[in-house]
């Protein structure tokens, strides 16, 4: 009997260790040197938007990496020049399936 209750508070605490393991990891929510990134919440979704100081570059734009279930897919904002408003990339998801946005990147063209 003893021996069952440690397998059994094993496979607990291994529950709670791979629930806390992806928002631990999803702690990537900083921007480049330069570049100010904010989530924010749409209607069974999430989003992001970046804005930039000036670069090497032309401009930027924001990637945003995306899950809902067991899809994982990137969503590419439009190119932003800089000095012009922010760059925005927003993941979609359905109603029973809400999309999450895991990280972002910033790309500079």
């Amino acid at each position: 009997m003893r021996r069952k209750w440690i397998v059994f508070s094993i496979a607990v605490l291994s529950l709670f260790g791979l629930s806390a393991g992806p928002a631990a990891a999803s702690g990537r929510d900083f921007a480049p040197p330069g570049c100010f990134g904010e989530r924010y919440g749409i209607l069974f979704g999430q989003g992001v938007s970046v804005s930039c100081f000036p670069g090497t570059g032309y401009g930027y734009r924001v990637l945003a990496h995306c899950t809902s279930g067991s899809a994982f897919w990137f969503v590419a904002g439009l190119p932003v020049p800089y000095g012009f408003g922010p760059a925005v990339a927003e993941c979609s998801g359905d109603l029973l399936v809400p999309a999450r946005l895991v990280a972002y990147q910033v790309d500079e063209i």
